[in-house]
């Protein structure tokens, strides 16, 4: 079996709102539980959808909340190109799943999915990190996922 959570799983499913998650990211950051989210999900409708979540709630939680705490986000492969740059202004890190080695299992055991959409968005956010970080002697570019 590749993953119960699958999409090919008839399986009931669970999600927070926005909302939610800022607030109990809030909350448990305040009782010192976490030092901050690690941000991720199945696809909602589309990987832009679902990364506009996803960039909704570090965005509030560092404009609303002035959150100083490490928020680790996992890219959604497919998501734009824009979307995934607004997100490396948002979180500490960011992250892609690579989710089989060999394209023909990938094929097999997860049909919705591409190795060169992955591979797409993990060169996006190699080439965000590489744009953000400044050459000997120049000003600060904007930041980008400072922790990788």
């Amino acid at each position: 079996m590749f993953c119960v959570n699958r999409v090919g799983n008839d399986i009931r499913r669970a999600r927070f709102s926005v909302e939610d998650v800022v607030d109990l990211t809030i909350d448990f950051y305040r009782r010192n539980y976490i030092e901050g989210p690690f941000l991720s999900s199945g696809i909602i409708q589309s990987p832009d959808y679902t990364m506009e979540q996803l960039v909704a709630v570090a965005r509030t939680l560092r404009e609303t909340h002035r959150f100083g705490g490490y928020i680790h986000l996992k890219v959604i492969p497919g998501a734009s190109d824009t979307l995934i740059d607004e997100t490396g202004r948002w979180a500490d890190r960011l992250s892609a799943n690579m989710e089989l080695a060999v394209e023909r299992h990938l094929v097999r055991l997860a049909p919705e999915k591409r190795h060169r959409t992955i591979e797409a968005a993990m060169t996006r956010i190699h080439d965000g990190i590489e744009a953000a970080t400044p050459a000997r002697g120049a000003a600060a570019p904007p930041r980008f996922a400072p922790a990788g």
